[in-house]
């Protein structure tokens, strides 16, 4: 077993089981008609033992990690093609520029930020990928979603899989499975593990977007509105905007300018109306989730005791929604940026 420092610079997680082979994803393995699996991140090979239990023969699997019995290859820099009957089936590497930096291993991979835009290394795991194979099944972080990847359009569909199908980490994902054939965004399916939420053009078209027409200052301990910006893991007490006395919290010694969990923000509201307006802004961010799916907001790690994955909304989007919840109180003539006005 590799020692978890160098699975911490190689930004390898492995799979254990079967929870991310959802019933449209073997459909889709399927419909590409491939006679051989490839995984150029293959670690300890549990995705290739399960290619064998499907009834693949051949397969191929490569790694950076001499200790893992793989032919030998740096997946970062460039894969191998093979021919156009492999798919590829993977589990790439994870790792932000800025979790490198913050545990002190930047100098090890310093050379592959160098070499993309991207901020994590498995977007360019995944370029990679689409360059050598067109068929592709990656498990990948949820943060996908909301990436700026500049091949989205070859994607078949994507699912989230709210059951962790690792046992170290909890880092939220999803199986993504492109079929290298440009689309428009509304064929891109979008599930939640078997049930089918939305496509990707309407998940993108929800997207809150604040006009920054409001003087708002988020992190303020003078500040009289507080906000939930992550769900707990009781299901009774998820996201929300109220009152600062009704949270219970330290917001004196807590607030910082780099708080994230939670919020004071101080807006102007004439006190008659602020009981309206924490009701507005609650029911735009319901209405919100429930539209979306949830998916429009970025996970957070962990589920709630429900099942359900805990979200956190960002201050991006928690401020349309005061935008928004202003203009429906002040200004009835308000044209905003979403239906959700």
């Amino acid at each position: 077993m590799i020692n978890n420092n160098i699975k911490i610079v190689l930004g390898q997680f492995f799979t254990k089981d079967k929870l991310w082979l959802k019933p449209q994803i073997i459909d889709f393995i399927k419909s590409q008609n491939c006679d051989k699996v490839y995984d150029p991140f293959a670690g300890e090979g549990h995705l290739l033992e399960i290619a064998k239990e499907m009834g693949f023969n051949t397969l191929i699997g490569l790694d950076i990690d001499d200790k893992l019995g793989w032919g030998i290859n740096d997946s970062l820099k460039s894969i191998p093609h093979i021919d156009d009957k492999t798919i590829i089936i993977t589990n790439p590497p994870y790792l932000t520029n800025y979790s490198a930096s913050r545990k002190k291993i930047m100098d090890k991979v310093k050379f592959y930020f160098e070499q993309t835009s991207y901020n994590d290394l498995y977007l360019l795991a995944l370029d990679n990928m689409l360059i050598a194979q067109k068929s592709v099944v990656a498990i990948i972080p949820e943060t996908f979603i909301n990436s700026n990847f500049k091949k989205k359009n070859y994607l078949n569909s994507i699912t989230i899989l709210e059951e962790n199908p690792f046992d170290d980490t909890d880092t939220p994902v999803v199986v993504a499975c492109f079929d290298g054939k440009p689309k428009n965004l509304s064929e891109i399916k979008i599930y939640k593990n078997e049930k089918i939420i939305n496509n990707l053009e309407n998940i993108e078209r929800m997207r809150l977007i604040p006009k920054n027409n409001l003087k708002i200052k988020f992190n303020d301990k003078s500040g009289w509105l507080a906000v939930r910006c992550v769900d707990t893991t009781d299901p009774n007490n998820m996201l929300k905007f109220d009152f600062k006395e009704n949270i219970k919290y330290n917001w004196e010694n807590s607030i910082k300018i780099s708080s994230r969990l939670l919020t004071l923000i101080n807006i102007k509201i004439p006190f008659d109306k602020k009981s309206e307006f924490v009701s507005e802004c609650n029911k735009i961010l319901s209405k919100l989730r429930s539209d979306t799916g949830d998916i429009i907001l970025s996970p957070f790690k962990g589920n709630m005791k429900n099942g359900r994955r805990r979200r956190r909304l960002d201050f991006k989007t928690c401020r349309a929604i005061i935008e928004i919840a202003y203009a429906n109180i002040f200004n009835k003539n308000y044209k905003g940026e979403s239906k959700y006005e």
